[in-house]
């Protein structure tokens, strides 16, 4: 398998678990957030989004050639994202340390994807 395949497979795949755990879970299953029935909402809504976003990625990596200016835009909106935690983290101040980990995953998407899209060319 292609690093690319494995990486947009992981991603899709871990993107997919997470907003299905979400959906199901709400706040309980993400560290930090509060029981609120409003943010609840919001975190079961936007799980069912981020499941479908995982669902991106996979179809990205599905093919033997990985659709890498796919994968790009589904990294570059995970880094966007990424931006809106520091936007966050600025006006409101820190998160729980579990979102500091998710914060350096997302920024580092897009460099992921261009070391894998490298690895690739290689082979």
């Amino acid at each position: 398998m292609s690093p690319l395949t494995a990486l947009g497979r992981f991603t899709g795949g871990t993107c997919a678990a997470i907003g299905g755990l979400q959906l199901l879970g709400g706040t309980a299953v993400e560290p930090g957030m509060s029981a609120d029935p409003t943010v609840d909402s919001y975190v079961r809504f936007m799980g069912t989004v981020f499941a479908g976003y995982g669902l991106g990625w996979l179809e990205a990596a599905r093919a033997p050639e990985p659709d890498l200016t796919r994968m790009r835009v589904l990294a570059g909106l995970m880094a966007v994202g990424g931006l809106g935690r520091v936007m966050a983290r600025a006006k409101v101040g820190p998160p729980h340390r579990f979102h500091d980990v998710l914060l350096a995953i997302e920024l580092a998407a897009p460099v992921l994807v261009e070391v894998a899209a490298r690895a690739d060319r290689r082979r």
